[in-house]
C-alpha cells in the first residue's frame, strides 16, 4: 500500500455532479486519511473548484483543479480527465453550457420513459435532488428510491437507468479528440481515464491512445480503484512507452459507489512530479 502522506487522489466527485460528499466533506476526509493532495474532477463542471482551493489552503492540503468529460468514439465510452484548466476560457464556458443542455434533454427523455411505465416523477423533483447544476441519472435514481419505485440503486440502474435498462437514453457524448484539444486550448493537461473500462481489448485501447495523442493527449490514468496489480503494472509501462504523464485516483462518489473510499487508488508525489510542475508554472505565470 502507498504511503498516503505522499499520495494524491486525482479522481474524486462531489455533490456538484454525482457524488454524495460535499467539497468540504471530501477535503476533511482526505485530511483525516493523511492524503497529501486531491483533485476534484466532477463530471462536466468545475463549480466546486474555487471552494476546494480555499478549503484546501485552510487544511494544508495540495489541491489540483480538475474535471471529467464523458465522450464516445467508435461506439466506445471514453472519459477524459482535465487538470489545471483556465476556468475563464470562453471555449470551456461554452462547452459546459452545451453539455448541461444535453444532460437536461436526456433527463427529460428518460423521465418520459419512466412515466410511460407508470413511474410518475417530474423533472422538477429530480432537479431538487441536485445541489449543483449537473443533474444526472444518480438524481433520477434518488427520486425513484424516495418514492418507493425501487429499493436500491443497483435495482434502479439494472432495470431502468443503466445501459440495458428500459428507460435508458444514450447521452450525446462529446468527441474525445475535440475535448483533448479543448483542454489544451484552455491551458490544461488531459488524461485518458480508467482505460480498463474503455475496452477489454488492450489493442483497441492502445489504438485510441494513439488517436488521442494526435490531438494532444498528455496522460493516462495508471492507478484506479478497480485495477489489479497486473493492470497497474501494465498501464504504468504503457504510459512510459507512449511518453504520457501518469495520473491516478479512486473515482470516489461517496454513497453512489459503495466500497470505494478516498485514497483507495492514488498516485505518488514522485509519479506526478511533472504534472505538479506544470500546474506550478501555470500559477506563477498568471
Amino acid at each position: 500500500m502507498k504511503d498516503l502522506n505522499r499520495c494524491y487522489d486525482l479522481h474524486i466527485h462531489t455533490t456538484y455532479s454525482d457524488g454524495t460528499f460535499t467539497v468540504k466533506e471530501i477535503l476533511e476526509r482526505a485530511k483525516v486519511l493523511g492524503i497529501k493532495g486531491i483533485a476534484i474532477s466532477d463530471h462536466d463542471t468545475m463549480e466546486g473548484i474555487e471552494e476546494g482551493k480555499e478549503i484546501a489552503k485552510l487544511l494544508d492540503l495540495d489541491f489540483i483543479p480538475g474535471i471529467e468529460f464523458s465522450c464516445a468514439l467508435d461506439g466506445l465510452e471514453i472519459h477524459i480527465l482535465g487538470y489545471f484548466l483556465d476556468e475563464g476560457c470562453q471555449e470551456l464556458k461554452d462547452k459546459l453550457i452545451d453539455l448541461k443542455k444535453a444532460r437536461k434533454e436526456r433527463n427529460i427523455k428518460m423521465i418520459k420513459k419512466l412515466n410511460d411505465r407508470g413511474l410518475k416523477i417530474t423533472l422538477e423533483e429530480v432537479e431538487r435532488e441536485a445541489t449543483g447544476t449537473i443533474v444526472s441519472r444518480a438524481h433520477i435514481c434518488n427520486v425513484m428510491m424516495n418514492k418507493g419505485f425501487v429499493y436500491s440503486k443497483g435495482e434502479a440502474f439494472k432495470q431502468y437507468l443503466g445501459r440495458n435498462g428500459v428507460a435508458y437514453v444514450e447521452k450525446g457524448n462529446s468527441d474525445p479528440k475535440e475535448i483533448v484539444e479543448l483542454i489544451k486550448k484552455c491551458g490544461g493537461v488531459s488524461a485518458l481515464a480508467h482505460p480498463s473500462l474503455v475496452s477489454v481489448s488492450r489493442e483497441k485501447v492502445e489504438k485510441i491512445i494513439e488517436v488521442l495523442k494526435e490531438s494532444g493527449l498528455d496522460g493516462l490514468e495508471v492507478e484506479y480503484s478497480s485495477y489489479t496489480s497486473k493492470e497497474k503494472k501494465y498501464y504504468k509501462e504503457l504510459a512510459m512507452k507512449k511518453n504520457l504523464l501518469m495520473v491516478g485516483g479512486s473515482d470516489f462518489h461517496g454513497g453512489n459507489r459503495v466500497g470505494v473510499d478516498i485514497g483507495y487508488a492514488c498516485i505518488s508525489q514522485e509519479e506526478i512530479k511533472e504534472l505538479l510542475e506544470r500546474g506550478k508554472n501555470k500559477e506563477e505565470n498568471l
